[in-house]
């Protein structure tokens, strides 16, 4: 099974926070507080956030973290390598990327025989540019999480409202 670490997931749901933002700005104790993230862990990944580029920081008091770039600009492929490295399917396709750039091992013991090769290049292609395609802004727009919140906030204010 091909699972993200727990960084991917931190990193999708600050950016993804960041995006839905008004004022576009948030600290990490902010965004850590909401979602129930551990702050420790998410002010790393915050950090190779603007280390690769996707987020800003602003200093002061009413500073935190925004987005270095338009939403439509940063691809799943962007964040994911931004906390994880190099997206690799299986490993001999990371050491066919190596083989190619000069680095690292060149061959895997089972690459002469593997019936399979081909064909896990061929999925780990198309999940790459899968990851390529999707933005950012694909994820933030998901309706039903707006719908969600709507309707989480429209059923505070009703309770509120029974109080009095």
């Amino acid at each position: 099974m091909l699972t993200l670490t727990r960084k991917t997931d931190y990193a999708l749901i600050a950016l993804t926070h960041l995006v839905r933002e008004p004022d576009g700005c948030s600290s990490a104790r902010e965004i850590a507080a909401r979602y129930h993230v551990p702050l420790s862990l998410l002010m790393n990944v915050l950090k190779l956030l603007k280390k690769r580029g996707l987020a800003r920081s602003v200093r002061g008091p009413r500073g935190g973290y925004m987005l270095a770039k338009p939403p439509r600009q940063i691809t799943l492929s962007n964040i994911i390598q931004a906390v994880e490295g190099q997206i690799h399917l299986v490993r001999c396709v990371a050491r066919q990327e190596n083989k190619a750039s000069g680095a690292g091992k060149h061959t895997c013991e089972l690459m002469s025989a593997c019936p399979v090769r081909s064909s896990v290049h061929r999925v780990h292609h198309r999940l790459v540019q899968f990851l390529d395609e999707v933005t950012l802004a694909d994820v933030a727009e998901n309706p039903a999480a707006s719908h969600d919140d709507r309707a989480a906030c429209q059923t505070s204010e009703v309770a509120e409202s029974e109080e009095f």
